[in-house]
């Protein structure tokens, strides 16, 4: 986890590590961070940090040591425990709903209490918020949504005295980049990245499942040199999907080859076929003459015999991800999903734990989610994969609706690049579409928006690459080149020249590096050629740096 310097322009700069609850609530000895953002790529921990600190802050009979474990992360206890009050709220759950305090009552109270207890409770929730120090916990912001009608950008805190209470929100990036949450109020941003120590999560999540006949710390080795192997250690950014390879790799340890691929479609592939083989343990196998819809799933035993459960369940999870409900589209009841899924269709997808539910006080008002969303993101791109016209009659529209719109389908697409670059292909040319409307009415200026859209295309390609796809035209008509994406980039830049409106080129100490590694010792390479003459369409170019030659007609110079 490291902290993010705001600058007074906008701009956020990565600086020094956070290892303590300390350093997360205080800025020195005197001043308190009231408003702590926490964001994270999907599946990177954050909801999993948020439930450390509640369950540290539970853990009031843990011993206090003089001297903690130094290698401990987020090891001192007593700093939030010096809150007496901490409210947890899942913000997915509460789409619609605009103020904090209604929603703890419907989450907490409603729940735990009986019906002629819960206004009392109500009001002495009131009290204790106008006079008490506490802490609320606000889980996953990106998956809350505002009524129709609201302006807001976060819930309302109405009712918490400032001086009184500590907010800690996380978040995908992409929604703390909206500009009604003024910088002015963020007192701190961190985002966490990950596992820091490989070997001992894998032990960790070991003590949990590894049978005791089993060796701890050789099964521990093993699974970091496959890794290792496999280039798979950019897992470590996701503690969901290593905890994923962990599992898998114990489930299958008396076999030859433990997973298939290293590309996020083969593992949720595999995260779903082990979720199905909870329900129903048949197996069977694709074929010639009972092809899959996409190739991921060509190497699964157990997908086959309740592939039809899976294209229903995914069909599901599209229309209720790109519902214009969008209060509907991660928590759902049994009403709503019951317009997709059967009762049998249902059961199967609970037992297999691809959905779950949430009984609350009144049976009409369960609370249903996908497992996670990165999960229902990968089943909806699945029922896209082979219903290609959805993207026109479905998600042209989706994009219409909000400005932000690429930026939450964005998962989506990474997944549609692995499973259907034809798909694939047809949604990064409407997605680029919109957003160069976007750009137009900024004029071309806001470079983040620029490395942020970029990124999603990036990603999109290197999954496709990944999946051994041909025929890879990803559309992208802003551009911008520097180190660590260099030799990427110029792959699409190839099947864009035309397209090209925006290029920006920064040449440091990593551009050379790319270049030079990108090299094989039978051609060696010391530049990057981008030839501009096919980009009619350019109107916009940013040369930054040294050893940049520009050639031409009119223009011939090194600068």
């Amino acid at each position: 986890m490291h902290r993010f310097d705001i600058a007074s322009d906008g701009k956020r700069v990565k600086k020094e590590q956070v290892l303590t609850y300390k350093e997360l609530f205080y800025t020195d000895d005197t001043k308190s961070n009231r408003r702590v953002y926490v964001q994270g790529e999907p599946g990177s921990g954050k909801s999993t940090f948020a439930a450390k600190l509640v369950h540290d802050w539970c853990d009031e009979n843990r011993p206090s040591t003089a001297a903690p474990n130094k290698n401990a992360s987020f090891d001192d206890v007593l700093v939030i425990q010096n809150f007496p009050f901490i409210l947890f709220l899942s913000l997915g759950e509460s789409r619609g709903q605009t103020e904090v305090t209604h929603m703890i009552k419907k989450q907490i109270i409603d729940t735990m209490y009986s019906e002629e207890k819960r206004d009392v409770m109500y009001t002495l929730l009131l009290k204790i918020i106008e006079t008490e120090i506490c802490l609320v916990i606000r889980d996953g912001l990106d998956e809350w949504v505002a009524p129709d009608g609201s302006n807001l950008a976060e819930p309302s805190m109405a009712g918490f005295p400032k001086d009184k209470c500590a907010v800690l929100t996380t978040s995908r990036p992409w929604k703390l980049a909206d500009e009604r949450i003024k910088n002015s109020r963020i007192d701190i941003l961190v985002e966490i990245e990950g596992i820091s120590d490989s070997y001992t999560f894998i032990e960790r999540v070991l003590r949990c499942i590894l049978d005791k006949s089993k060796d701890l710390m050789t099964t521990a080795i093993e699974i970091e040199s496959f890794l290792e192997e496999r280039r798979l250690t950019w897992l470590s950014n996701s503690p969901m999907l290593f905890t994923l390879v962990i599992c898998m790799w114990v489930d299958t340890m008396e076999e030859e080859e433990h997973l298939n691929g290293s590309s996020l479609c083969a593992l949720y592939t595999t995260f779903l076929e082990s979720l199905c083989k909870k329900a129903n343990d048949t197996t069977g196998f694709f074929n010639d003459l009972n092809p899959p819809h996409v190739k991921c799933f060509s190497r699964t035993s157990y997908l086959r015999p309740i592939i039809q459960n899976v294209d229903v369940i995914s069909k599901a999870a599209f229309h209720l991800l790109f519902s214009p409900e969008k209060e509907k589209s991660i928590v759902f009841n049994d009403q709503e999903l019951s317009n997709y899924l059967t009762p049998s269709e249902q059961e199967f997808a609970l037992k297999a734990g691809l959905i779950s539910k949430r009984k609350t006080k009144r049976a009409l008002n369960s609370s249903i989610s996908f497992i996670h969303k990165s999960m229902q993101e990968f089943l909806a791109a699945y029922h896209i994969a082979h219903n290609a016209l959805l993207i026109d009659d479905v998600i042209s529209g989706y994009l219409g609706c909000h400005s932000d719109a690429y930026l939450d389908i964005s998962q989506v697409f990474i997944f549609l690049c692995g499973l259907s670059v034809s798909a694939a292909n047809t949604l990064s040319g409407i997605i680029n579409e919109h957003y160069s409307k976007i750009m137009d009415a900024c004029c071309c200026t806001i470079l983040v928006e620029h490395y942020a859209f970029q990124r999603i295309i990036v990603a999109g390609y290197r999954e496709a690459v990944l999946n051994d796809h041909t025929g890879i035209l990803l559309r992208l008509s802003h551009f911008d080149i520097y180190g660590n994406n260099l030799m990427d980039i110029n792959n699409i830049w190839r099947e864009n020249k035309s397209n090209a409106l925006f290029l920006k080129i920064s040449v440091n100490d990593k551009t050379y590096r790319a270049i030079h590694s990108s090299a094989t010792h039978s051609e060696p390479t010391s530049q990057v050629e981008f030839d501009l003459s096919s980009c009619r369409n350019l109107k916009c170019l940013i040369l930054e740096g040294s050893g940049i030659h520009v050639q031409g007609n009119i223009y011939n110079k090194t600068i």
